[in-house]
């Protein structure tokens, strides 16, 4: 008998446990097909005062919003399909698409379930690209070419940076910043990342850079230098060019124990067949 009651018991719990997977499969289905059910999308004349926002900032709101006051569609599509240094991987956008600004307000219908930050996020990010794809008319594919790309590596003799505390939140990991030329350069960061570091020099040597240091800590610098004495006496120009690069990779051996090393490989490109000027609200 008991034989009998335990086998019975087991049949409950595989059956409760079934519908309970089927339930939450169920919603994460629905959850997937979600779209905003209220959306404003209003042009920024390009004549108005810059916009100025803390560094918190961000559009994804709770409940499932997306509100921004000033963006794009390079911004956006960024987001909504997670592209990895958009301002070389993300191919084909129109001139439009980066120079008109939009003020986007966005909310799903009543009833949007309250969800941890990570999941609201993710979620923002499927709606907001079901926005674009109805609003914007967007369409695009993925691809993979081979590239030249840069490996962040841990130079000889160590990073030379100690960790800092890591963010508590709501504080987030902060961005590394920098601003250079052939004159010379500073890149700034408080708790900033070797990813976020590698994500900076996309910017300035237009090409991928993989972050291979395994360091995953949170890092404070300031760091700036300055291009030696021409021979000649001529100033260097105040532009960013082949001299303004050879200092940078100086710069990120000698004073932050890293190295750049130039490599071939596999890129994802994320490839704009199709945007149009947003419908009407």
């Amino acid at each position: 008998m008991q034989d009998v009651g335990l086998r019975a018991w087991k049949r409950v719990a595989f059956l409760a446990l079934l519908i309970a997977g089927f339930a939450a499969s169920q919603q994460a289905n629905e959850q997937a097909g979600a779209r905003f059910e209220i959306v404003s999308i209003r042009p920024v004349p390009s004549n108005a005062p810059p916009t100025v926002r803390e560094q918190s900032f961000t559009p994804i709101l709770p409940g499932g919003q997306f509100i921004d006051s000033r963006t794009n569609l390079l911004s956006m599509t960024s987001f909504a399909y997670s592209v990895e240094d958009p301002s070389i991987r993300l191919a084909g956008m129109p001139d439009w698409a980066k120079n008109r600004s939009f003020s986007v307000s966005a909310k799903p219908a009543e009833g949007f379930p309250a969800l941890p930050t990570a999941e609201n996020r993710e979620q923002v990010r499927l709606m907001v690209r079901a926005m674009l794809e109805d609003r914007f008319q967007l369409k695009l594919h993925t691809e993979i070419r081979q590239e030249r790309v840069y490996t962040l590596e841990v130079a000889k003799g160590g990073f030379k940076f100690q960790n800092v505390e890591a963010p508590a939140p709501p504080d987030k990991e902060g961005p590394v910043n920098a601003a250079m030329g052939d004159s010379g350069g500073r890149i700034i960061a408080k708790k900033g990342t070797m990813a976020g570091m590698a994500r900076m020099l996309v910017i300035f040597l237009k090409r991928p850079v993989i972050d291979a240091t395994g360091l995953q800590g949170y890092y404070d610098f300031d760091v700036s230098w300055k291009a030696p004495p021409s021979p000649d006496g001529q100033r260097p120009d105040e532009g960013y060019g082949a001299t303004g690069g050879g200092l940078l990779i100086s710069t990120l051996q000698e004073r932050f124990g890293l190295r750049l090393t130039s490599a071939t490989g596999p890129v994802k490109y994320w490839v704009v067949d199709h945007a149009e000027p947003p419908t009407e609200n």
